[in-house]
Formats: structure tokens, sequence, C-alpha cells
């Protein structure tokens, strides 16, 4: 199971993974909508070939926890900083045909942070702090984007120990090296379902930077966004995020 919020690295978690699964840094020609539970129904998960990679946006609240408690089903949470993921977002409902959206960034925003979009609000995240704090009773590896995207080897390490699976030390690099962020833009942004709900001009995997929110951001907006997301997690741990890039 991969669980995401909406612009936080799902396409490439999901790539990663059905590589390791696969046992090969081939390109994977399944698309993660094919077993995704918000899109499919779960007989036309089914249906698709193992190994199968289960993904979505929900929150906890909306999963099957007790049968991924029962089956001790091996769940990964990649998340992101939740400026870095507002750019995102923004720029994925401008690009894409079905949202039919044009409108601006300091009119998204507001939007964005009162959490009037299909997955709500970022801020939800928490629900899976608090499955993390108590023990979600299956077995559960929290993944950051930003430390992917800086050591993006030393993380895979911890993936491939969390799902038990040894590969050799060549097909290790290989599976990295495919799935860094520029050969996943070249070689999977030409794929021919993104051409169909792309607008023209817009790449899927646009940047896949860490920090490029400081491109966008007032000060008055980033004051704001600290302002309302203080007080959407007031008195409850959060996850420590990065919001720059870093060497480390």
């Amino acid at each position: 199971m991969l669980c995401t919020f909406a612009k936080t690295g799902t396409n490439w978690m999901f790539e990663i993974l059905m590589m390791i699964l696969n046992r090969s840094a081939n390109r994977v020609e399944a698309n993660k909508m094919l077993t995704m539970l918000e899109s499919v129904t779960a007989e036309e998960a089914d249906q698709q070939p193992p190994p199968r990679v289960v993904n979505c946006h929900y929150p906890p609240r909306y999963l099957p926890l007790e049968g991924m408690r029962a089956k001790q089903i091996k769940t990964v949470l990649c998340i992101r900083n939740p400026k870095d993921t507002a750019v995102s977002y923004y720029n994925h409902m401008k690009g894409l045909r079905p949202y039919n959206y044009d409108g601006k960034w300091e009119d998204w925003l507001p939007v964005y942070l009162q959490g009037k979009l299909e997955y709500g609000k970022y801020s939800e995240l928490l629900e899976w702090q608090r499955k993390v704090q108590n023990g979600p009773g299956f077995p559960l590896h929290v993944m950051f984007y930003e430390d992917l995207k800086m050591n993006g080897r030393e993380e895979v390490e911890k993936l491939l120990k969390f799902l038990d699976i040894q590969l050799d030390e060549q097909l290790r690099n290989d599976i990295i090296d495919k799935c860094g962020f520029k050969k996943m833009a070249e070689e999977k942004g030409s794929n021919k379902i993104f051409d169909v709900y792309c607008k023209p001009g817009f790449h899927f995997f646009r940047k896949g930077q860490v920090g490029d929110w400081k491109n966008w951001f007032t000060v008055a907006q980033d004051e704001m966004f600290d302002k309302i997301w203080e007080n959407d997690t007031k008195g409850q741990d959060t996850f420590k995020f990065k919001y720059t890039h870093t060497n480390a």
C-alpha cells in the first residue's frame, strides 16, 4: 500500500516500489491509476497482475484499516513539505484539462488552506502522525519527499530493509538512476495518458524541486500560510519537514 497526499511524490514512489517488487530497473508500464482506491473498484484493482501497489490520497479514516491489520499489509507513507505541495498542486490543477481551471495563485492559495479541494486540508496529515505515534497495527514506513530527493540512495536502502527485499548493488544503482526526476520526466512524461489529460505546454513532471515555493510565495502569503498551518496543528506534534535543499 502506498499512501500520499496529492502532489507529494505518488508517481515517483509508485515507480520505485514497482521496480523493487519486479526486481527490475525496466521502466514500469503499469499506471498507478489502475490500482488507485479512488479511481477503480476493488474488483478492477484485483484484476491487475501482481505485484501490485495499491495507492491512494486518503487520510487513514477512509482506509480499510481492519483488513490492513489482519493481512499485515506493508504500507509506505510518502509526505512532502506543505508549501512545495501547494505550488505543485496549483500547477497540477492549472495544467490538467479535467479541472478546467485557470485561476491566479493568489486566489488559489487561500482555497487550498481552507481545504476546499477534493482531498481537503493537507494538515489532516496529522491523522497519520497519530497512527505513527500510537502504532497503526500494520507495518508502516514513512518517507519524506525531500530526503528521497536529496539522498535517494540511503532512502532506497531503508525502503528495501522495510520491504525485506535484497537487490544486488548494480540493480539498486540502476533503479536509483532510472527514478531520478530528470529521467522520470523525460521517459514517463511522454506517456500518452498524460498527453490526453495535460493542457498544451504543461508537463506532468514539472520540477520536483525542494524549495520551489520560495519562487511563488510573497512574504505576506508565507506569513499567512504559517499562521493558518500553526493554528490547524496547534497542540499536536507534526512531521518535521524540510523546506530548503541541503547537501545532507
